[in-house]
């Protein structure tokens, strides 16, 4: 990898400018046209180096609750009931991991009506045993930025 594309990652991560003609900042900074940085960013996100440009929004201030839920899936169809979880725009994140609670995921949405029909959702997915929520008492963010 360039140590240009290095660059524009870092920035990516730690000084995405919210405002009109992001890319062309950004370029402006780096010493390349907006085109290029454009196309730099669509090749990085086309080798898998990079997966995707979106804002982190605090969904307590907009009023959203949050939870993580752990699902037993059978291993058979796990891969059916993530599918069908990706569907539901309250999941915010998705993945499996090993032990009985084998695909987890964070769930928000907008009041108790709606959690109670999501998790019903995910519970009358085919391959889905059990599911526990996890509500939280505390958040902690890390901030997580790497330095490429």
């Amino acid at each position: 990898m360039q140590k240009i594309d290095r660059e524009l990652l870092n920035m990516v991560q730690n000084d995405f400018p919210l405002m009109c003609r992001p890319y062309a900042i950004m370029a402006g900074k780096l010493g390349i046209s907006e085109v290029e940085c454009i196309d730099r960013l669509n090749a990085l996100h086309r080798e898998g180096i990079l997966r995707e440009i979106r804002p982190v929004v605090n969904w307590k201030k907009v009023g959203l609750t949050s939870i993580l839920i752990g699902i037993e899936a059978d291993p058979e169809k796990i891969d059916a009931v993530a599918a069908a979880l990706n569907t539901l725009n309250g999941v915010t994140h998705n993945y499996q991991r090993e032990g009985r609670l084998n695909l987890w995921c964070t769930l928000t949405f907008d009041g108790e009506d709606e959690k109670k029909r999501l998790i019903q959702f995910m519970k009358g997915q085919p391959g889905v045993k059990d599911l526990k929520e996890f509500a939280s008492e505390k958040t902690y963010k890390i901030g997580l930025v790497l330095n490429v």
